[in-house]
């Protein structure tokens, strides 16, 4: 078997030595490699999930690429708690939790996903969160799903968040299609957490229809993961390690002239780069505010869709207990109306289960956003307060000698060149606005990440992954067809 053959095997960007060395170092040293023959290079602007891979696969061809990353470090929105310094964190070094704490990205859904693939073949053990039992909020009571089974409005939310793909052809926001249904308000908030929440926004400012459509898309077995012992970011800044020597850190490209041969980009401190071909990474956010200007502009396809589209606020807070008073074999606690999710993030990782991840999209994170991060935790313990007897005030974890609560926050609303969270339709945009987003342009400029994705896998890992695929093979398409 030679490299080649060991390549096609792996798969598109499974580049051999991170996945099976002893393989690769059995192929002849004389096979002249899997490469694509292509005298110029390939820049991708931004080292997140989807430029890592795309260059990666691209790598794997034999393409020149070059990566240009405007923060100080790789990942983009996938960032554990471990890699991170307490100049940033101020309670980092308080923390106690001896399993991976994850600040954004922290599953992946599908065992048998591009990310589930990866675990799999690392041999890394993970956690599937399916399985676990899971308490839902509704009238301020917090009780598991099988308690509420007899609700017939818990029964009509699930229901509709079930069966969401059938809302394909409506214009409206979710929780329009939500009122027309004839749902009763009072599990307004469940249906927040199951719908709205985990794409992005809230019910009142996600579009239904693009939804609808994308969840009929999606081709995985549905298995909520979690790794146990290895944080996410380690793993894929691992899985991608043949690629970090290509990637110029500290380096925002502000201007892509694409009109030009080669192509000139700008960075903000005024160096230019020449390449032949690029692929646009970035979140939307940095699109829709014209963070990157090109010259000519963008095609009205894709600024029209883009219009379609916002970068919801995001806001995730990790909170440590003394004791865990809401259960421990409780996966999520779902539905209070200030907090969309609550998830426990040490059952079935470690005995020290007491630690909750809070995560709050859109409008919701906003009200948090715009506190000081100790009166936000505040906000969010008073909330606990209610659904568990004040236990969340009394048993939350404080510096010694102190009163001041432990705790860390990403509120990625305002990280720079990120902006939010991930992208979300509004009313009236569809799937197809997915895809133009991710139309090539003149077969020089191309676009990834989880925006672009259009296997209904978009606001995830997964979903970033796959757009790298689609676009690796667009830029060698356009090599090869030339």
């Amino acid at each position: 078997m030679n490299r080649r053959e060991v390549i096609e095997r792996l798969g598109w960007g499974l580049t051999g030595s991170m996945l099976m060395p002893s393989l690769i170092s059995s192929c002849s040293p004389k096979d002249p490699g899997p490469e694509v023959a292509y005298s110029g290079t390939v820049a991708v602007i931004g080292a997140g999930a989807s430029g890592l891979y795309v260059a990666d696969i691209l790598r794997s061809k034999g393409i020149k690429v070059t990566i240009f990353e405007a923060r100080d470090q790789l990942g983009g929105r996938v960032r554990s708690l471990r890699n991170q310094s307490v100049d940033q964190y101020p309670r980092l070094q308080d923390m106690s939790s001896d399993f991976p704490v994850e600040l954004g990205a922290q599953t992946i859904v599908g065992s048998d996903s591009i990310m589930g693939k990866v675990y799999t073949a690392y041999g890394l053990v993970t956690l599937d969160n399916t399985a676990l039992p899971n308490n839902y909020v509704i009238d301020n009571l917090s009780k598991l799903e099988t308690d509420w089974a007899g609700d017939a409005d818990f029964v009509a939310a699930k229901n509709f968040a079930t069966n969401l793909r059938s809302f394909a052809s409506n214009t409206g926001t979710v929780q329009q299609a939500i009122t027309a249904s004839g749902i009763n308000p009072r599990v307004n908030g469940v249906l927040n957490a199951l719908v709205g929440n985990k794409r992005g926004a809230t019910n009142e400012q996600g579009g239904v229809g693009a939804w609808a459509q994308e969840a009929a898309l999606i081709q995985n077995d549905g298995k909520v993961m979690v790794l146990k012992a290895n944080p996410m970011h380690d793993v894929l800044i691992s899985r991608f390690s043949n690629v970090q020597s290509l990637v110029n850190i500290n380096t925002p490209i502000v201007s892509i002239n694409y009109s030009a041969d080669p192509i000139v980009l700008t960075a903000k401190d005024g160096s230019t780069y020449q390449a032949n071909k690029v692929i646009v990474t970035v979140p939307i956010s940095q699109l829709k505010s014209n963070a990157i200007a090109f010259t000519p502009g963008l095609p009205g396809g894709i600024t029209g869709s883009l219009a379609k589209f916002e970068m919801g606020a995001s806001y995730r807070a990790v909170i440590e207990f003394k004791k865990n008073f809401w259960g421990d074999t409780i996966g999520y606690i779902l539905g209070s109306g200030d907090v969309p999710e609550y998830f426990s993030i040490g059952v079935g990782r470690s005995q020290f289960n007491a630690t909750l991840s809070v995560t709050v999209n859109g409008s919701k994170a906003a009200k948090y956003s715009a506190m000081k991060n100790d009166d936000a935790i505040l906000a969010i313990l008073a909330d606990l307060d209610v659904l568990y007897a004040g236990q969340a005030t009394k048993y939350v974890r404080q510096v010694l000698n102190t009163t001041t609560n432990i705790y860390v926050v990403e509120d990625w609303s305002k990280i720079a060149y990120i902006g939010g969270g991930y992208a979300y339709p509004l009313p009236g945009a569809t799937s197809t606005d997915r895809k133009n987003l991710s139309a090539p342009v003149n077969n020089v400029l191309f676009f990834a990440g989880e925006a672009t994705d259009v296997s209904g896998q978009a606001g995830t890992v997964n979903g970033a992954l796959a757009s790298a695929e689609r676009c690796a093979q667009e830029v060698i398409t356009s090599i090869t067809k030339a």
